[in-house]
């Protein structure tokens, strides 16, 4: 009896096998300048903001909700939450093209010098001072050290800042997606014009498909109610905070919630 010996060697061995993306503006380039000057357009006019404030990139990601190129075409401000990485600076003029603004976060105890120069060679819209977990020491110097860098955001309690730096925020975005009960949501907007940040440089936060407890003590959509809390006091629109917290989830935070929401903004009377 003969034995015959086969090897499988080529049929298992791994091959490495080109993938190309071919992104909307290499499909139908005129569709997608159109699509481009619709977006810009609506950007360009009187509407309410949608401001966004992403755990972006770092250096190494396994997932798309990390990405810029991953958000909503017509958000019109996204604050990155972490240092930039390769990934955002590599989506930069993409958001850019699409008329989005991108702000450069700057840390408590960040050399703001250094964040300036980063902001302004990097070609982002400004700089966001992330004062959400503890206050800027001296906010005066790290105004000054920072220079001009086009939009300058402040996203914390205002409390903890010196009042006679608020002439210099182009915004202020309130921490009240840490919040649960309307009420506290409504004192601290409260509180914030009170302290002299005008009506239309405030923005609550919130987290889309969170909710928060009206005067009910009812769950409610944060969204909705973000926006019943906002319009009334003149505020210009409303900051979405953790935005690509669930990519992946069926509910679809990114493509369905925040895209309604977003279309709704479009629709709802400024004033």
């Amino acid at each position: 009896m003969f034995g015959v010996f086969v090897s499988c060697s080529e049929w298992t061995d791994p091959e490495v096998m080109e993938q190309k993306v071919i992104r909307p503006d290499g499909q139908d380039p005129a569709a997608w300048a159109e699509y481009v000057s619709d977006v810009t357009a609506y950007k360009r006019s009187e509407h309410l903001l949608a401001y966004a404030c992403l755990m972006n990139a770092p250096e190494t990601s396994t997932s798309e909700r990390d990405f810029l190129r991953s958000l909503p075409d017509s958000l019109d401000i996204v604050s990155l939450q972490r240092t930039p990485s390769a990934g955002d600076l590599e989506d930069l003029p993409r958001m850019h093209e699409l008329g989005t603004r991108v702000l450069c976060p700057l840390f408590p105890g960040e050399d703001a010098a250094a964040v300036g120069n980063r902001a302004r060679k990097q070609g982002f819209d400004g700089v966001a001072l992330q004062a959400w977990t503890a206050p800027f020491a001296d906010l005066g110097a790290t105004l000054a050290a920072l220079g001009e860098v086009g939009m300058v955001v402040y996203e914390g309690d205002p409390s903890q800042a010196d009042p006679t730096c608020f002439d210099a925020f182009d915004l202020v975005v309130l921490p009240s997606w840490s919040l649960v009960f309307q009420a506290d949501i409504e004192l601290l907007r409260d509180e914030a014009l009170r302290a002299g940040i005008p009506a239309d440089r405030l923005l609550l936060s919130a987290v889309p498909g969170g909710s928060w407890r009206d005067f009910r003590s009812t769950k409610t959509d944060a969204l909705t109610l973000g926006l019943r809390l906002s319009l009334p006091s003149g505020l210009p629109g409303l900051a979405l905070y953790d935005i690509g917290q669930d990519y992946y989830h069926a509910s679809g935070v990114n493509y369905q919630v925040t895209r309604s929401f977003i279309t709704r903004l479009a629709l709802t009377p400024k004033n």
